[in-house]
């Protein structure tokens, strides 16, 4: 383990890191919390139900803040951990501090100990003292995660994580112990409650490298058992209230939206607002609305998509484009300022060129390369935000960083 207190450039990394990010917050910080977060933090309190709908009659029901009385519906639409990440920072700040403040600041911290745990991996990867630093550099002063850091999403909490993920993972491959194996299967159980689709890499990492790069089977059940019971109380929760086992249910919504006439990248709720309006919709509104809801929305998407094959296909590519390299019709401030873009093109580049290279090789680089592709062509599915692309960043430093070595030993 490396002593963090006796690497100097770290501490100097760090410092600079955080004080960058405290000015980052003052200028560019949200200052409010808006969107599907606030919605549900409000219903919560107004109705102790995690749910972003209110009943309006027995057929009717909008995305709206409740009022005091109004019935809440249930929602699925969201995973939980981020919204008990800022409920329980409300809880605790309470009146005399300004809760969203302190979210952005816990999400600054979090952002430091990702760096430290970055810099733990890849220092268990490589030696090499002057690369290491200029790759911890790059991620701890990469644009982009600096913004995402200090705004009220998930994408924080989510990298610190998956880095713990990452980390365990590699360890456990190269020493087979047991500690190393319950931490992974815990930071992933977390990492589902963040992200309602990583089940899905999830099963890839340990059909990787419990079954296809040695067999494990021992491992790969203690995993999946830890990994269930970390969500099991919220699939429990989901059980109880919409007769099913499920974590998330907003695939219909985020299809539709990054799925219809207006072909935009960044995907249109506006569109599905206009036409396939919540309260115009004929659904009876019980504990199951929400699932019935984004049932509607998923028929719709796979409509268009059927009716108009050719053009959603190109569509597809294009924000597979866009998710790797850059959007070229970002609606987005200061998205095209060079000094997010000439970054984030630069690394996205050399990325995908190590992502290929590294596929050559069974291991944890071939893994990684694969986690890459697989996330672009997923998330390519839906609709493609900036931010989103802050998780590759490690990704592709990782794969650089392998490419890198190769060629030092090559020359």
């Amino acid at each position: 383990m490396i002593n963090i207190l006796k690497n100097k450039e770290l501490i100097v990394i760090l410092l600079v890191s955080f004080l960058v990010r405290i000015i980052a917050a003052y200028f560019y910080g949200e200052g409010a919390l808006i969107n599907e977060w606030g919605t549900l933090i409000h219903n919560f309190e107004q109705s102790g139900t995690m749910g972003i709908f209110v009943q309006i009659n027995e057929f009717s029901a909008i995305d709206k803040l409740a009022k005091p009385g109004e019935r809440v519906l249930p929602s699925a639409f969201m995973p939980p951990l981020y919204f008990y990440f800022i409920y329980i920072i409300k809880i605790f700040s309470h009146n005399f501090l300004n809760f969203i403040n302190v979210i952005i600041f816990f999400q600054i911290i979090l952002s430091i100990a990702s760096i430290i745990l970055f810099f733990k991996i890849i220092n268990l990867l490589g030696n090499n003292k002057y690369l290491n630093l200029l790759i911890i550099s790059i991620f701890s002063f990469f644009p982009l995660y600096i913004y995402s850091v200090v705004q009220i999403s998930s994408i924080s909490l989510q990298m610190f994580l998956f880095l713990g993920f990452i980390y365990f993972l590699f360890v456990f491959n190269k020493k087979k112990n047991t500690y190393s194996l319950i931490f992974f299967s815990i930071f992933s159980g977390l990492l589902i409650l963040t992200r309602g689709e990583f089940y899905l890499f999830y099963i890839l990492a340990i059909i990787y490298f419990f079954l296809f790069l040695e067999k494990n089977i021992k491992s790969l059940v203690i995993s999946m058992i830890i990994s269930l019971i970390i969500i099991s109380p919220y699939l429990y929760r989901n059980y109880t209230t919409f007769n099913s086992f499920t974590m998330t249910k907003s695939l219909g919504f985020n299809l539709l939206k990054g799925n219809n006439p207006t072909f935009k990248v960044e995907g249109n709720s506006d569109f599905i607002i206009e036409n396939f309006n919540s309260s115009k919709i004929n659904i009876k509104t019980e504990n199951n609305y929400e699932i019935l809801l984004d049932n509607y929305y998923k028929k719709k998407a796979i409509t268009f998509i059927k009716e108009d094959p050719l053009n959603y296909l190109r569509f597809y590519f294009k924000k597979v484009f866009s998710y790797t390299f850059i959007d070229l019709n970002s609606s987005y401030d200061n998205y095209y300022n060079i000094i997010h873009i000439l970054p984030k093109v630069l690394i996205s580049t050399l990325g995908l060129v190590s992502a290929v290279f590294c596929l050559r090789k069974k291991g944890f680089y071939q893994f990684m390369s694969f986690y890459y592709f697989a996330n672009i062509l997923l998330f390519s599915v839906f609709f493609i935000l900036p931010r989103y692309s802050v998780i590759l960043l490690p990704i592709n430093l990782l794969l650089i960083m392998e490419t890198i070595y190769f060629l030092r030993r090559k020359l």
